[in-house]
């Protein structure tokens, strides 16, 4: 009985212990908080690099000069003032060159100033030509001006009075034979010399009245052909006159003006070679590259910040072109950080929005971040230009231009994304209506 009591109370207590025990851990569970992941903000870390906001890519920019040859160049990552020598260039070559196009210059000009002489033959003889032309054309209009005024008249008028001198000439002779005829019947003895002369009188009349047949032909035929072809051909020889004087003026007119032209290009010409003479001198002075500002030296270009993956060859005795981007000065004074930033992180980095900033060359360096652009299009591919400036610390001026850097971007919830995006909306539509 005892042995039985003893045992109940044991069992009892067993029993609330147990319910404490269970009360207690179930209590522990509930009460113990989640892990760091679960209560942690969502964060986005991109990669960046320092780039100076002032920067200046020196070349030579020369276009008569298409080579240079350096014979000394500041050292990569030099501190250097402005208006200090940063290149400097073989010369030699250069000077020859120059030397080349002086003597070039000079037969230029003496072949332009003989140019300038015959031009001025070509005129003068030019002058005389048209005279000739114009002569030629008048004396035509002169000669048909003639015929058709008085020659094609009076033409008529010999022929005509030629037959009629021709016709009294018969009638004159007829009239004395007729006489001597008379004289001699009268007469019943005729002597020798009388029947001579009678004789002589026929021959007279016979040879008059051929020269009146051959006068009325020539009549007749200076009316109806002499005349009018001595009417044609000189209005043929008008109208030949005519277009002698516009092919000749017109070949006085193309040879002035392609004579002009030939003239004027080579004006041209050796004005264009006094230009590059004063040029190529000019670009003589670029033998030597200086700082534009106080910074530092960087060998050949920066692409978007950064250097390239190669080591740069440059060096004296190593050959550079016109255009080629030799050293570039950055001012490290004030930075601004470049980033290629990713399609998909186009979401969390916005313009505006704040980011936490550290640099892998410093320990435990650590500022803050503010996007200052994204681009609306890619530059390349996925890729967005973002520029998001950084505030340098005064405890840290080792800061330079071309270091990378990691930004880390905390990401807002759905709630935090909707307000933005009304907010940006919002001020899109106030710009609108502005």
């Amino acid at each position: 009985m005892t042995y039985s009591l003893s045992f109940d109370k044991m069992l009892v207590g067993f029993l609330v212990f147990g319910l404490f025990f269970a009360c207690g851990v179930a209590k522990s569970a509930d009460e113990e908080p989640k892990s760091a992941s679960d209560t942690a903000p969502k964060t986005t870390k991109i990669s960046g690099v320092l780039e100076s906001v002032h920067a200046h890519e020196i070349s030579t920019s020369t276009k008569q000069l298409e080579s240079f040859e350096i014979t000394r160049i500041v050292a990569h990552g030099s501190t250097v003032r402005k208006g200090q020598n940063l290149v400097w260039f073989k010369t030699e070559d250069i000077d020859q060159k120059v030397k080349n196009a002086e003597i070039d210059l000079r037969l230029a000009k003496l072949s332009l100033e003989d140019e300038e002489f015959s031009y001025k033959q070509f005129l003068a003889t030019q002058k005389l030509d048209r005279e000739a032309a114009e002569q030629a054309r008048s004396y035509a209009q002169q000669d048909y001006d003639n015929f058709i005024q008085v020659d094609r008249e009076r033409e008529i008028l010999s022929a005509e009075f030629n037959l009629k001198m021709s016709r009294e000439s018969l009638e004159g002779v007829k009239e004395e034979l007729a006489q001597l005829e008379q004289m001699y019947k009268e007469d019943d003895l005729t002597e020798e010399s009388e029947e001579i002369v009678l004789k002589r009188a026929k021959q007279a009349v016979e040879s008059t009245q051929f020269r009146l047949e051959s006068s009325e032909i020539a009549s007749n035929r200076a009316v109806n052909q002499s005349v009018p072809r001595s009417e044609a051909q000189n209005k043929e020889k008008l109208a030949k006159a005519e277009l002698a004087y516009s092919k000749a003026i017109r070949d006085l007119n193309s040879n002035q003006l392609r004579r002009d032209i030939e003239l004027n290009r080579k004006r041209d010409s050796f004005k264009e070679q006094e230009e590059k003479l004063a040029e190529l001198k000019d670009e003589r002075k670029k033998v030597v590259l200086v700082s534009p500002i106080d910074g530092v030296v960087f060998h050949g270009p920066l692409m978007r910040g950064k250097l390239g993956d190669k080591p740069s060859e440059l060096k004296p005795t190593a050959k550079v072109t016109s255009q080629q981007v030799v050293v570039t000065v950055v001012d490290p004074s004030k930075l601004q950080i470049r980033v290629d930033l990713d399609e998909n992180k186009l979401a969390i980095v916005r313009a505006g929005e704040k980011c936490k900033v550290t640099l892998p060359a410093m320990v435990g360096f650590e500022t803050t971040g503010i996007v200052k652009s994204v681009s609306s299009v890619p530059y390349a591919g996925t890729k967005y230009d973002c520029v998001v400036t950084a505030v340098k610390k005064k405890d840290h001026p080792a800061m330079l231009p071309t270091m990378t850097c990691e930004l880390e971007f905390v990401e807002k919830d759905a709630a935090e994304k909707d307000a933005v995006d009304k907010k940006e909306r919002k001020d899109d539509d106030s710009k609108e209506k502005k």
